[in-house]
């Protein structure tokens, strides 16, 4: 009986379930039992009748509410972004004008320099105080260029050597051999503590620097000869002593005139005249180098020797060269450094319209008759 009662009981129940069940409304029944169009219809909200004008407004209203905040989020994005931008650039600018003060912290600082020499305050490159100048052993001839070194080392970092310590400090650290030595028992008297840069370099060019250099320039200017050197080389040794001995530009011209050799000045006669002492230089200059051309086109180009004839007898020559041109081609005038013709005849010549050969008038060397009969073979 308890079984029976059990069991009558459980199939009240599960019909009491079932029946539940049929009530409860399927999901998947709807929209043609297709669940995608019952998730569409849920997210997508009713669907508004084409035939109401009054849902079709509302439809477009919503967008246009939702596109609208659409545009003010991207507005502030946009703005977000540009104050970025902002902090950014004003970052890098505060980092360079960091390094900037880092690598030159004394960019404005001058510093009295020589009248000569070019002062460079703004320069966007570092001070490169590390640079040496080359050593100085002792000697009299090396002592202004060594100076002269110091000098430009001071002027490209002006911020390092501001004192007068540093700049001692710089000069001795370049000393050797008796140069050395001669500082090191001058700093035991003199303490740098209480030494000026300008009393030690007077001291020390007392002693290193050549103490008559102007008057030994004018003395080795005025025995200075081109001799067998080019005028090039010439005008190197030439400038060195004309700065030293401190001569106007009229006296530098005629020294340096009479220190060339003879055949330059023969053809600087063909040239028009200087009036200065760098015109002097360039003419020179080029008349080297034409001169040389010449040379070498004798040599590439040698003449022929006349056809003697067969009794041995010398070809013809004009009477006023036939010693002269015996065994020889005829040497033109014109061809300097072979002329036999002085300057001063050379001149008169050419003012009065003479022949360069033989002196006559009315005709140019390259038509004289007695140069043509005295080159050609019989």
């Amino acid at each position: 009986m308890l079984k029976a009662s059990k069991r009558r009981r459980k199939s009240r129940k599960n019909n009491n379930n079932n029946n539940n069940n049929n009530n409860k409304p399927n999901r998947y029944n709807r929209h043609l039992g297709s669940p995608c169009l019952e998730i569409m219809t849920e997210r997508s909200g009713p669907t508004p009748d084409p035939a109401d004008p009054e849902g079709l407004r509302y439809a477009v209203s919503q967008q246009g509410i939702a596109l609208g905040r659409q545009a003010d989020a991207l507005s502030q994005v946009a703005s977000a972004q540009q104050e970025l931008f902002q902090r950014l650039d004003s970052l890098t600018q505060t980092l360079m004008d960091l390094s900037g003060r880092v690598a030159s912290p004394a960019a404005t600082a001058t510093l009295p320099a020589p009248s000569n020499a070019v002062t460079s305050v703004s320069s966007p490159s570092p001070e490169n105080f590390r640079l040496q100048p080359e050593p100085f052993f002792g000697n009299v001839e090396a002592c202004g260029g060594f100076l002269l070194q110091c000098r430009l080392l001071f002027q490209q970092a002006p911020s390092y050597y501001q004192s007068d310590l540093s700049k001692i400090t710089l000069v001795v650290n370049s000393l050797r051999n008796k140069a050395l030595q001669w500082a090191q028992a001058f700093l035991a008297v003199n303490p740098t503590s209480h030494l000026s840069f300008e009393h030690f370099i007077r001291e020390f060019q007392l002693v290193f620097d050549h103490p008559k250099k102007q008057e030994e320039a004018t003395r080795k200017l005025l025995t200075l000869k081109q001799r067998n050197r080019s005028v090039s080389d010439h005008v190197i040794d030439f400038r060195i002593l004309a700065v030293e001995a401190g001569w106007t530009d009229p006296a530098l011209r005629g020294v340096f005139y009479q220190s060339l050799n003879d055949d330059i000045k023969d053809h600087l006669c063909t040239q028009p005249e200087t009036h200065s002492f760098e015109d002097l230089v360039t003419a020179a200059l080029r008349s080297d180098t034409r001169l040389k051309e010449r040379r070498h086109e004798r040599t590439s180009n040698p003449r022929k020797s006349p056809v003697r004839s067969a009794q041995g007898n010398a070809p013809h020559s004009s009477p006023a060269h036939t010693s002269e041109h015996s065994s020889s081609p005829p040497e033109e005038p014109m061809q300097i450094g072979h002329s036999k013709l002085s300057s001063e005849e050379r001149q008169r010549r050419r003012a009065e319209g003479a022949c360069f050969y033989c002196g006559k008038t009315g005709h140019l060397i390259n038509k004289c008759a007695a140069r043509l009969n005295f080159a050609a073979p019989r």
